[in-house]
């Protein structure tokens, strides 16, 4: 980043957040979120195990995994992107919170914790990737 100049940074964080109009965006690659997904389901169980009951690191860690995988996604420059990216995260703590508001026991322990986080993880992913693969607005 030294050899951009002073506006290298400056770059690089426009980037970010808005990619250049000639850029192809293309829909999300499914395979690698399920990936993600799936490890965060390993994560989230041992949490659960290892974990005490009284212990600040819980299985909800494991939407961590997957939020990272979005943003990796985002990043690349998927369609849609910060519309996808904020959508599923609003699906996914919302069936969260649904999930342990219609069923208290849930909060009771991390594998119920573990039972509302990974649905609603499987949901995130579903929706970043629905969403990104609609198709794109012509620009005029």
């Amino acid at each position: 980043m030294a050899d951009k100049g002073k506006h290298g940074f400056v770059r690089s964080v426009r980037r970010f957040f808005w990619l250049p109009r000639d850029m192809p965006r293309r829909p999300a690659a499914a395979l690698p979120l399920v990936r993600a997904w799936l490890f965060a389901l390993a994560v989230g169980a041992f949490f659960a195990v290892v974990t005490p009951d009284d212990d600040a690191l819980t299985p909800s860690i494991m939407t961590v995994v997957v939020w990272v995988a979005t943003l990796d996604d985002v990043i690349k420059g998927v369609r849609h992107r910060w519309p996808a990216f904020l959508t599923s995260w609003v699906a996914c703590w919302g069936l969260a919170w649904l999930l342990s508001s219609t069923v208290p026991e849930l909060d009771d322990s991390h594998w119920g914790e573990f039972a509302a986080f990974a649905p609603a993880t499987a949901v995130s992913v579903v929706v970043f990737v629905g969403i990104t693969r609609l198709p794109q607005q012509r620009r005029l």
